[in-house]
């Protein structure tokens, strides 16, 4: 099971996932190999699948976010878990929101 949880508060993963659980990781840059290095600090079983450089990667979060900006499909790209909470949340709503104000604030047109 793919369980996402708040990598930033160590202290509220047990209530994600079982503390003897494997963590399997993907790593593609140093933030793959710090998160490794962070999960081994606090004691976690850490299985690495992959290991390769970035242009290695596939999917990017940037391009699922861009695709929910542009109103594009993006539902096929994430677990169905996340797909319900992104849709919950309204992300792909706020980052249409973000854009438009960011425009909005930077636009030299005159009136």
């Amino acid at each position: 099971t793919v369980t996402p949880l708040p990598i930033n508060r160590p202290e509220l993963y047990r209530y994600y996932v079982p503390m003897d659980a494997v963590f399997f990781l993907s790593i593609y840059d140093d933030w793959g190999r710090r998160k490794r290095e962070f999960f081994l600090s606090l004691g976690l079983a850490v299985e690495v699948m992959r290991e390769a450089p970035p242009q290695e990667k596939g999917l990017s979060a940037t391009a699922v976010r861009a695709r929910m900006v542009r109103g594009d499909p993006w539902e096929h790209l994430m677990p169905p878990a996340a797909v319900r909470l992104m849709k919950e949340w309204d992300v792909p709503g706020m980052l249409r929101r973000e854009k438009l104000d960011y425009l909005s604030k930077n636009d030299n047109h005159e009136s």
